[in-house]
Parts: structure tokens; C-alpha cells; sequence
């Protein structure tokens, strides 16, 4: 079974080149959007497995578009097990991550990501 939860794309600050300050604090903003996914990601009542496969799809505007790997860090943030959510109720080291793919024209970027519990 599938489970699909839909995000706002917020720009390239959810890049893992770009959501840390120098001091390796992460920025205020992606903390917020982490939060937004870690609580739907609860309220969807995901079964525990061993394992989770992550397969993110974009909807951008146009080619100024990141490359969908480089937000796996902030999405396994968000859905891994931590002090402030419980997201998928595991380390993300349990992750495996897939790009799946992107769409130009939206005039509202968002990422859908799609979790599918693993044995």
C-alpha cells in the first residue's frame, strides 16, 4: 500500500546545500515545513515495518527546478523518528529513497511523496 502526502514546494531552501546556516542550525522556515510533513505524515496512521521506500515527484513551474536528490535529506528529516515528532517511528538509515520523477507548468510548485512500507 502506497501512502501519498502532497507539500508545498518552497524553493531551494529545502536543497541539502541550502537549509542550514554556516553555524549547521537548521533555517527556521524548513523547520516549520519539516513539522508540516513530520504531523501529516502522523495523522495518516502509516503501519510500522522494517523499512520505508520514500519516492518523491515534483510539480515546478518551470526548469528552475532542483534536483529531486537533493531534498531527501530534509524529507528523511522530517519522517525520521525524533525528540520533537515521531514521523515514521524510525531512523531514516531504514529509507530508501527514489526519484520519481517531475512536472513542469504548475503554478503552485509542490512535492507529492509517496511512502510504501517495507518487510
Amino acid at each position: 500500500m502506497e501512502y501519498r502526502i502532497v507539500m508545498p514546494y518552497i524553493g531551494g531552501i529545502l536543497s541539502d546545500n541550502s537549509y542550514k546556516f554556516l553555524n549547521k542550525s537548521t533555517k527556521p522556515i524548513v523547520t516549520l515545513w519539516k513539522k508540516e510533513l513530520a504531523e501529516k505524515v502522523e495523522k495518516m496512521d502509516i503501519p510500522g515495518a522494517g523499512g520505508y521506500e520514500i519516492v518523491v515527484f515534483g510539480r515546478f513551474t518551470d526548469e528552475r527546478r532542483p534536483d529531486i536528490s537533493n531534498l531527501f535529506k530534509v524529507i528523511g528529516d522530517a519522517l525520521k523518528k525524533t525528540n520533537r515528532w515521531k514521523g515514521l517511528g524510525i531512523d531514516d538509515k531504514y529509507f530508501k529513497f527514489r526519484d520519481g520523477g517531475y512536472e513542469l507548468g504548475s503554478w503552485d510548485p509542490e512535492l507529492e511523496i509517496m511512502v510504501i512500507p517495507k518487510e
